[in-house]
């Protein structure tokens, strides 16, 4: 739970702040794009192998500190320098550590909780959002008080803490995976039809998310020093949602969820683009608060579900972080074009879109997914 509360909070100072702190260096939304992409790109070659080394070496917990002190790292530099080379590598880091860091941190928790025989997943991920809540309340008044460099060297103090949470996990797991076994174990079909749904979805919500802020800023008119009380309710309204789902996905068909969840999402998107008011525009954030923590705990499950022990980490890496990077590498530049010249309206329809397909891709292969061995699951 701290673990989760501290990684999170530390994203949550910080990552509100990052692309809006890039268009008060002059970054142009269509140059945001194109830096997502090249984290995108970097991610996509650097996770998997990271992860894939881990999982042959059992050396999860060194990565997943590996990945902290990158991104405090990145903080370090968006506090200490506003030179442009510096921030771009910073940016990139940013990208590479990120997203990587939480995939890995919720496959440890889930493998924690399988073997402990505990199924309170939505729970201990309550803390995230609750630390990702707080994080972003405070990040609004660090900006009142010292601007984005007092922030920043929050976000890398909260980054350096989590390196030392990671140690409740054990450096390496009791029983090393048979590497013949490993080979044994094809993937399941439904892994590459989950691949592709996951391309389009993130599609839609990553490149949505690169923008969300700077559309609360410029568009909606939200002040720099409140756009971290926004980012708060954001990660806040999930918290109760996590808890419901402990109690709703049991009940359900993972896929099921994970269809509706992010149909959800496709028209929480559509609707964000219309906003006018800022009291729409929470009542938004609480419907999000409900269709978020569906899709992220149904999609970690799936994965999950349809993966060897020997490979786990390396799916949801391929899945959760993979994926996406090759969606933003493509479509990255594009999207920042699209809200830079056909405005956020548009812009937040083709995001919807994107997620739409992604859903139907599934629908299309429902058939293809198929329960893991009851062998593979010891």
């Amino acid at each position: 739970m701290a673990l989760q509360f501290l990684s999170l909070a530390g994203i949550g100072v910080a990552w509100p702040y990052v692309n809006v702190y890039l268009t008060e260096l002059d970054f142009s939304g269509t140059a945001i794009g194109a830096l997502g992409s090249a984290g995108a790109m970097l991610s996509l070659v650097l996770t998997p192998l990271l992860n894939q080394f881990a999982d042959r070496h059992m050396l999860h917990r060194r990565l997943l500190m590996l990945y902290f002190c990158g991104i405090a790292l990145a903080n370090v530099v968006f506090a200490a320098s506003q030179l442009h080379l510096l921030i771009i590598a910073a940016v990139v880091l940013f990208r590479v550590t990120v997203s990587p860091s939480l995939t890995l941190t919720m496959q440890l928790t889930m493998t924690h909780l399988i073997r402990s025989g505990k199924a309170v997943l939505g729970q201990i991920r309550s803390f995230a959002s609750m630390g990702f809540g707080i994080g972003s309340l405070i990040a609004g008044q660090l900006f009142g008080i010292g601007g984005y460099g007092l922030l920043f060297w929050v976000g890398a103090a909260f980054a350096l803490l989590s390196i030392q949470m990671a140690t409740v996990f054990p450096p390496k797991p009791k029983v090393k995976p048979k590497t013949a076994d490993e080979r044994k174990q094809p993937r399941n079909r439904g892994f590459y039809v989950l691949a592709a749904s996951q391309f389009f979805i993130s599609m839609g919500t990553y490149n949505a998310y690169a923008f969300i802020f700077i559309y609360f800023n410029q568009d909606l008119g939200i002040p720099s020093a409140d756009i971290g009380i926004w980012a708060a309710i954001l990660g806040i309204v999930e918290i109760p949602f996590f808890y419901l789902m402990d109690a709703i996905l049991p009940k359900m068909r993972i896929r099921i969820a994970y269809i509706v969840s992010v149909l959800g999402i496709a028209l929480w998107t559509i609707a964000l683009g219309a906003v006018e008011t800022l009291p729409i525009l929470a009542l938004l954030l609480v419907f999000r608060g409900l269709v978020w923590p569906g899709f992220h705990l149904s999609s970690f499950q799936l994965v999950n579900a349809i993966s060897h022990p020997g490979n786990a980490a390396t799916n949801q890496a391929l899945l959760q972080v993979t994926m996406p990077s090759i969606s933003l590498l493509l479509t990255g530049s594009l999207f920042g074009w699209t809200f830079d010249n056909l405005g956020p309206n548009i812009f937040f329809v083709f995001c919807a879109l994107a997620c739409v397909i992604g859903v139907c891709i599934v629908i299309a292969g429902y058939r293809l997914f198929e329960t893991r061995p009851t062998a593979s699951a010891n």
